[in-house]
């Protein structure tokens, strides 16, 4: 199951669990041996609610997500590996670091970088059509912007890997990138229906 650059869509499982796919994310699971073997393959960003049976395995380029019956967010892009537990507990294995996480922890490794945090929502701000970064490089809500806006950003003079806390919405790309850019001091210009220029004033 795959989605495009601004699409979004909701399966289920033949076990009744549900999973929400993000703009440009696939997954693969072979659905005659499902009972057997609850394994997902990911790759992009999708909010699981397992339902509880066997062990289920989201498996993913960057780590490794092992849960019995619970609601979690998994977010997988270049350079970029994140996993939030909502509800119940889930176990995030990437390289060496094997964690254990509770509702509200949060695991994330950026450039190789490793830290944990918590979170206080019950579901992903995405599945409700916003975005929402803490302390995120630059570069990472640009590409977020461009998945959800199927559009293409280029910049000029713009601190790209600064950090980068806030949100934008999914549904008026103006107000989005006034979302993104006011706080850094920057400017934007939409050029034609999917080309964008942020640059520096």
């Amino acid at each position: 199951v795959e989605t495009l650059a601004s699409q979004k869509t909701t399966i289920e499982l033949p076990d009744k669990s549900n999973i929400t796919l993000n703009a440009l994310t696939s997954i693969k699971y072979d659905e005659k041996d499902w009972f057997n073997n609850r394994e997902i393959r990911l790759d992009g960003e999708a909010y699981f609610k397992v339902a509880k049976g066997k062990k289920f395995d989201v498996v993913t380029n960057d780590g490794l997500v092992t849960v019995v019956g619970t609601a979690f967010n998994v977010k997988q892009r270049k350079d970029y590996f994140e996993v939030k537990c909502f509800e119940g507990i889930v176990k995030v294995t990437s390289d060496s670091i094997t964690r254990e996480l509770l509702a509200g922890d949060t695991y994330k490794i950026i450039n190789g970088k490793f830290t944990e945090s918590r979170i206080n929502q019950d579901k992903p701000f995405w599945t409700e059509n916003m975005s929402v970064f803490e302390s995120i490089p630059y570069i990472e809500i640009l590409a977020e912007l461009e998945r959800q806006y199927n559009i293409e950003v280029t910049y000029k003079d713009a601190n790209i890997n600064r950090l980068f806390t806030g949100g934008f919405v999914h549904n008026n790309l103006e107000n989005a990138l006034i979302s993104i850019t006011q706080p850094m001091n920057l400017k934007f210009e939409i050029n034609s229906s999917n080309d964008v220029m942020i640059y520096e004033d």
